[in-house]
């Protein structure tokens, strides 16, 4: 039997919806020109003696956590999980929690801001004809932006 992998990730631009609202990406892209005055300034080398007068175009980034694709670590939502142990930050999560069976629960049709409660997963795990079992990670479809 072959594996089906599913790359989830979304690329990282200026202009990105973020959620919530405001807290996206700055991205400033700084091109040749502008590298080779930096090279002049942190190392001391001429921009008239860097190769055709060019250096490396680079991005300078402001992100949040909430940015593009991410995984939230149990240490973002609170100091302690599983009845008082330390919760684990991101360099600590299991990578075998990052792949595994997949369900995918719809809840495109409520409304924005609605919060799912576990009836309405229950509900959504039976339409779907799925029971839940341990590793599988489970995919919502709010049709949030």
């Amino acid at each position: 039997m072959t594996t089906r992998l599913v790359d989830l990730s979304v690329t990282l631009s200026a202009g990105i919806a973020s959620d919530p609202p405001g807290l996206g990406p700055s991205i400033r892209y700084l091109d040749h020109d502008a590298g080779a005055a930096e090279f002049e300034a942190m190392f001391g080398i001429p921009v008239a003696q860097q190769r055709d007068g060019k250096g490396a175009a680079v991005e300078r980034l402001e992100v949040t956590t909430h940015n593009g694709t991410h995984l939230d670590a149990p240490w973002h939502y609170h100091p302690t999980m599983n009845g008082g142990e330390r919760a684990m930050t991101i360099d600590e999560v299991p990578l075998d929690w990052c792949i595994g069976p997949g369900v995918k629960l719809d809840f495109r049709d409520r409304s924005d801001g609605h919060v799912i409660r576990a009836d309405e997963v229950a509900a959504e795990l039976d339409r779907i004809g799925h029971d839940l079992q341990p590793g599988d990670i489970v995919l919502v479809n709010t049709r949030a932006g």
